[in-house]
């Protein structure tokens, strides 16, 4: 290679195959360096054909484009041959087009950055997640994504299908070693919310497959990934507008039992931070809102997760 590669270029490769792709502003929250330093280094890696850069322009004042990266083959190679990746990983590449699924995947990104600042932020937590893409990390290892789920009114039937969550994580309160257990779901208003033609591909159906999850204890199947004890799960819905975020709540609030459903939109995220008290409990928007956290903990530390 003409430019020499460095173990800080090696971490850039590795966060872009974990969240599939990154604008340059997200790689600096991801790798705590500077904008300035990561455009420089991602012009190197493009240079040496290692990944591909597409511009979108996410609008604001300025209108100014950013630059999204992407790993190439030849990139995928060299973190296959560095075993950051495991051997059969099937990892998305820059033939990627659709505007509305960059969109979903870039505010799940965004979603699990905050919480990577809350760890950072305060050393009596710690938190850790599974995506889609984790099953391709080398410490991963299996064919298909570790948290997919399969549901069916009788296991052998033909008539199974699957849910595939866009994560799932937990925080872990290091002085009393609980943990909390999180699916997110991020929610771009293109799902229909009740489809009326019953097929399971709506988001009451959704719904309907976390109650079942819940009711039947099968996400205990976590307590072995995470190594922790697990006792009940909340879910999240990250809406992309208010106006979603209410309907969405409408629709939890008609589907009881649902207290263990938590909704906000991601101007709230972003103004406050995913650990502040921006979640709708059961849909009820006429109540508190609460933190991910619980009182207990948020009354114990000063939580912030703002991207500065």
């Amino acid at each position: 290679m003409a430019n020499k590669i460095t173990n800080g270029d090696i971490k850039l490769l590795s966060s872009i195959a974990e969240y599939k792709f990154l604008t340059v502003k997200q790689l600096a929250a991801i790798t705590q360096r500077s904008m300035q330093v990561i455009r420089r280094r991602i012009r190197t890696l493009r240079d040496e054909r290692l990944i591909s850069l597409k511009e979108r322009d996410f609008g604001g004042i300025s209108g100014r484009l950013e630059y999204i990266s992407f790993l190439t083959e030849k990139g995928l190679k060299l973190i296959r041959e560095k075993e950051i990746l495991s051997a059969h990983a099937k990892y998305i590449t820059d033939k990627t087009t659709e505007s509305i699924f960059i969109d979903h995947d870039l505010l799940v990104n965004w979603f699990f950055i905050h919480l990577l600042q809350i760890e950072r932020e305060n050393q009596c937590l710690s938190t850790r997640h599974l995506t889609i893409s984790s099953h391709n990390l080398n410490k991963g290892n299996a064919e298909n994504p570790l948290i997919m789920e399969r549901f069916s009114s009788d296991e052998a039937s033909e008539n199974s299908h699957f849910m595939i969550p866009d994560g799932v994580f937990i925080i872990t309160d290091k002085q009393s070693g609980k943990t909390l257990l999180f699916f997110i779901e991020v929610d771009m208003g293109t799902e229909t919310l009740v489809n009326s033609k019953g097929e399971p591909n709506d988001v009451r159906q959704k719904i309907i497959n976390y109650q079942a999850l819940f009711g039947t204890g099968k996400y205990k199947r976590y307590e072995k990934i995470f190594k922790a004890k697990l006792n009940g799960f909340r879910l999240l819905f990250l809406s992309n507008t208010p106006a979603r975020l209410n309907a969405l709540c409408k629709l939890v609030r008609e589907m009881p039992p649902t207290d263990f459903v938590w909704l906000a939109d991601q101007d709230q995220m972003f103004s406050n931070g995913l650990s502040a008290e921006i979640w709708v409990r059961g849909g009820k928007d006429n109540e508190q809102l609460q933190s991910v956290l619980g009182h207990k903990l948020t009354s114990k530390i000063t939580v912030t997760d703002k991207i500065r």
